[in-house]
């Protein structure tokens, strides 16, 4: 039998999970992406549910949520890539600090951010002083401070001075600039031993430090904050920040260590359109020659990452066009599947005028509004004959970084067996 196609469009988590999982079922794989998308853009947290959900369940039930098993083809993708720390099944959840000056759970982190809840109750966690427009130590250590989850531990934040920029332009550069800087041996070694100097200045004082919270500094190519634990002696790590830092510089380094392994080559290539041909489906692109392929993988992720367009009916009124009603989503590709949102059809929710946005599309309580929830309509990860869609493309399904995992790898292997024997 001959070896299949799978066509894969997006280079996110849920395409790189697909793309793997293909390989595994022994497909050939063609991995299309046009541009950065949410996980490039993410910031070091790695979910399996809404974080908020995880907060309110455990503000009315009175407990601490604790981490759920993943699924085993979950865990070995996590261990292909190299990038996270998840922890085992019914351990607490990971905590992190947020640079809006707040304590957050997580299933499980990037390797650099650091984890508030691994240090003893009692614990100081020393946020040294920089020159940077993101980093405020002393207004994130008052705000840290009196956030309910480190208060209950006894945990305290403390400013301290610092000097961890080597060069006055430092003050300036982008933070992933900073990151990348760190990648280089003796710069990360120099850093260490700026950080021995603020833990020793610390101690001398009378006071402790039992950790180390930087800003998203700390590599552009891979994780450093575990060489610097093992210099300093002391847990460090990043911060929580928010899109566009290191943390996705950090994914797309691991994503071309994993393609590679998979022998996957990345083509930079938007897709215009999927359509049925003969016993196929053929791909077109925008600046590239056609091709055909077995089956096809949508993770082009959905509205915040461009995978799905707004495009409300006013638009056309605003060029003097009759306006019509018609649905006010649109794929950012030609393809023959169908959008719906809240399990329901989006001319449901729309009008002349588009859909009611104060009404259906923010989120209330626990509904995540119609923004949230649309997407491409599946029965399991297919869309279509031989199409499928994984990650945040799919309709209805909470927008985390592990669910789009595991949708990307369920809907990379049923790619490749299609059809079903």
């Amino acid at each position: 039998m001959p070896e299949r196609l799978v066509a894969i469009v997006g280079a996110g988590a849920a395409g790189l999970a697909a793309a793997w999982s293909a390989v595994r079922c022994g497909a050939r794989v063609r991995l299309c992406d046009a541009g950065v998308g949410a996980s490039g853009l993410g910031g070091g947290a790695v979910d399996d549910r809404p974080w908020e959900c995880l907060m309110r369940a455990g503000e009315l039930l009175g407990v601490t949520p604790l981490c759920r098993a993943l699924p085993e083809a979950v865990r070995s993708f996590a261990a292909a890539l190299g990038l996270w720390h998840l922890p085992e099944a019914g351990c607490p959840l990971v905590r992190l600090a947020t640079d809006a000056g707040r304590v957050r759970p997580a299933r499980g982190r990037d390797r650099a951010l650091l984890d508030p809840g691994e240090l003893p109750a009692g614990a100081a966690i020393v946020l040294p002083r920089v020159l940077r427009p993101e980093w405020d130590a002393d207004g994130l250590a008052r705000a840290l401070g009196d956030d309910e989850f480190l208060r209950s531990r006894g945990v305290r934040c403390v400013p301290a001075q610092a000097e961890l920029l080597l060069r006055t332009a430092e003050e300036r550069i982008a933070a992933a600039d900073l990151a990348a800087r760190h990648d280089e041996p003796a710069r990360l070694d120099w850093l260490g031993q700026r950080l021995e100097e603020v833990v020793a200045r610390a101690r001398v004082r009378g006071g402790r430090a039992d950790a180390l919270l930087l800003g998203p500094w700390l590599g552009a190519r891979a994780p450093r904050a575990e060489i610097l634990r093992e210099r300093v002696g002391l847990p460090v790590g990043e911060i929580l920040a928010g899109v566009g830092g290191a943390a996705g510089l950090r994914f797309e380094a691991a994503r071309e260590g994993l393609l590679g392994a998979l022998g996957i080559e990345l083509e930079r290539a938007r897709v215009l359109a999927v359509e049925p041909a003969p016993g196929a489906l053929r791909l077109e692109l925008a600046d590239a020659d056609p091709f055909v392929a077995d089956a096809v993988v949508l993770a082009v992720g959905g509205l915040a990452a461009g995978g799905i367009r707004y495009t409300p009916p006013e638009q056309v009124a605003a060029a003097h066009e009759e306006p019509v009603a018609r649905a006010p989503f649109a794929l950012s590709l030609r393809a023959p599947v169908e959008l719906r949102a809240l399990g329901r059809r989006l001319e449901v929710v729309s009008s002349l005028s588009g859909p009611a946005l104060d009404e259906i599309a923010w989120p209330r309580g626990p509904d995540p509004g119609l923004l949230e929830a649309v997407g491409v309509a599946c029965t399991g990860s297919c869309c279509a004959p031989g199409i499928y869609a994984a990650g945040d493309v799919v309709a209805d399904r909470p927008r985390t970084l592990l669910r789009a995992v595991a949708s990307g790898i369920e809907a990379g292997e049923a790619a490749a067996q299609w059809p079903s024997p």
